[in-house]
């Protein structure tokens, strides 16, 4: 009786937690915006560079999720583990490229990296206060294709390197899934090498059509996995340098990539 008890007022308190959280993370974006970004990146770009206003700006923004992150493990809500996250020190002009199971997929990989660029949804862009952050941390707005993939070229160019989601959406769990071909077309006319990253989220959370305060009984625990870098060229070359067919081979191995991220979720 009294460990029912105990579980439900467990359960109640990370409902309440939840909320807190979001709340803080909302209240958090405006105040990094206005109150800290603002400031800070008007001192930086009188003193340097747009390059280095840029930098850190992502800076800011790796430290605010990193804040994020450990309140959630503070309050209770979940426990993060991160594993490998040494072999990305040494990746430049790489592709980051994760399968996306949860909401806070790109909050908890960014808490981890002080610098790394990001390609935006264009609904992100109308939304005032986060397009303010966005903009000073130089993300890329996936409005129009062409001029978005020039974009990406010369920050990969610069040896910056670029996170994305190529299932372009939060999957739904138990459900197929199919990934677009934007990461390995890019891959393959830019060059870049890819660096795989899985994560797991057990039990799962904040999926897809979840809402904020459906949460699982226990507490969930989310390890991000940074995997092997494959080689974008190499497969170019196995393909007799057909871009086309190379595109198509690279999004098989990504899908397979992206099985396996969900697998490890069962």
């Amino acid at each position: 009786m009294i460990t029912k008890l105990m579980a439900k007022l467990n359960y109640v308190w990370r409902v309440v937690a939840t909320g807190v959280c979001f709340i803080s993370f909302f209240l958090g974006s405006i105040v990094l915006a206005y109150f800290v970004m603002l400031p800070i990146l008007w001192c930086v770009k009188k003193l340097k560079d747009k390059e280095h206003s840029q930098k850190t700006a992502q800076w800011m923004i790796s430290g605010a999720f990193s804040v994020f992150v450990k309140l959630m493990q503070i309050l209770g809500l979940a426990k993060f583990e991160f594993i490998g996250f040494e072999k990305l020190q040494q990746d430049q002009g790489c592709l980051f490229i994760a399968n996306h199971p949860t909401l806070i997929d790109y909050v908890v990989i960014t808490s981890r990296l002080s610098a790394c660029d990001n390609i935006v949804k264009s609904a992100m862009w109308e939304r005032k206060f986060i397009r303010h952050i966005i903009s000073q941390a130089g993300y890329i707005p996936n409005i129009e294709p062409e001029k978005t993939f020039k974009c990406i070229e010369r920050t990969l160019a610069k040896g910056n390197n670029l996170l994305m989601f190529p299932e372009g959406t939060r999957s739904t769990p138990k459900s197929p899934i199919q990934i677009k071909r934007g990461a390995a077309q890019i891959a393959i006319r830019t060059g870049a090498p890819i660096r795989l990253i899985h994560i797991v989220c057990k039990p799962s959370t904040l999926a897809k059509n979840d809402k904020w305060y459906t949460i699982p009984t226990t507490k969930p625990v989310f390890s991000v996995i940074v995997g092997d870098k494959l080689i974008s060229k190499d497969i170019l070359n196995d393909t007799k340098e057909l871009p086309s067919l190379a595109a198509r081979k690279l999004t098989v191995i990504l899908q397979k990539h992206i099985d396996k991220g969900y697998t490890l979720n069962e």
